[in-house]
């Protein structure tokens, strides 16, 4: 297999670190790793570190959130959902309520999207944990650098196992009032392996046109000239060395990814979400409405998407939640 090529970043007009991209015939089909070696402003330095993201629309923050925190939402994780196979759980790539698919190594294929709307009783300390890891101060302080106030979580997912997630912009499918202001957060809960599907970006993606990028971005269609685009547009795609800890940001407007898992022994367990300036509503682009119920953990305000508006949702949400085996 080829070898990944260096770049120099600073023929570019970025930072004299060295960056490794991926070959244009490899991506989406050979994932490889990139060597430890980019260098990222902190949000200690305000100002770098709000200047990098508007001009790269992506940033890399080590150490983020303590191993030990990781460690524990991993354990509750074991414990209380995996477990469940009769649980029904809000799914990404479906938007519905599916229960476990595995992967033949064991993990669990599709991400469970909005932890914070699962039910405390069957799963308190996963519930609990994960939405600890992804309101951490260093996140809180990081938000706040970028967006010169709190940030609004909008959004969770929690990843087990890779479903590969095609080439995309979070802003096609939910993002703040005021388009392109919404901010990702990816949190690898374990040191991600190269071969376990890790997360990509195109770096400056947000501020350039895909042709033919409009319409339904769940069709087919949408998602292949996103892919072309990866693979045979002029931009890098870059593919960070994730450990621990450590957490990607990203502009809801950039082109995002994973990679294919070519070793499906390895996970790729790890917390996200998606937030907005506080003082902006936000907006679904696949949904009708966006909720208006919220919740506050740790200080930041986390929008609740369970639907329980009436008698007869709020019997069938406790039915899914309680008696799984009639909800199916």
């Amino acid at each position: 297999m080829e070898s990944l090529k260096t770049r120099k970043s600073a023929s570019r007009g970025r930072p004299s670190d060295e960056r490794q991209s991926l070959p244009r015939h490899l991506v989406l089909q050979h994932p490889r790793g990139t060597r430890d070696t980019e260098s990222y402003p902190s949000p200690d330095d305000t100002t770098g570190f709000r200047d990098w993201f508007q001009r790269e629309g992506f940033v890399l923050v080590r150490n983020a959130v303590p191993a030990s925190l990781c460690e524990a939402g991993i354990a509750a994780f074991k414990k209380e959902v995996l477990p469940d196979r009769l649980g029904f759980f809000e799914r990404h790539a479906s938007g519905r309520y599916e229960r476990h698919v595995l992967t033949e190594a064991g993990f669990m294929k599709y991400p469970i999207m909005n932890l914070q709307d699962l039910p405390e009783k069957k799963y308190l300390r996963f519930r609990s944990t994960g939405l600890d890891i992804l309101t951490q101060p260093r996140i809180q302080q990081a938000m706040q650098v970028l967006c010169g106030e709190p940030g609004r979580m909008v959004h969770t997912m929690y990843f087990d196992g890779n479903q590969t997630t095609w080439a995309h912009r979070d802003g096609h499918y939910i993002d703040s009032g005021e388009a392109g202001s919404m901010i990702g957060v990816w949190v690898a809960a374990e040191d991600i392996h190269p071969e376990a599907g890790r997360f990509f970006v195109l770096p400056r993606s947000h501020i350039m046109p895909v042709p033919g990028e409009t319409g339904d971005p769940n069709s087919d269609e949408y998602k292949a000239r996103m892919a072309e685009f990866v693979r045979s547009g002029p931009l890098d795609c870059l593919s960070p060395v994730l450990r621990q800890g450590d957490m990607l940001m990203w502009n809801s407007m950039i082109i995002p990814g994973s990679l294919p898992t070519s070793d499906h022994r390895q996970s790729r367990r790890s917390f996200t979400a998606h937030y907005v300036p506080r003082s902006h509503q936000y907006q679904w682009n696949v949904r009708s409405q966006a909720s208006m119920r919220t919740a506050m953990i740790n200080g930041v305000e986390v929008v609740l998407h369970n639907d329980d508006a009436t008698a007869l949702k709020r019997l069938r949400n406790t039915v899914r939640a309680e008696l799984p085996w009639l909800y199916g």
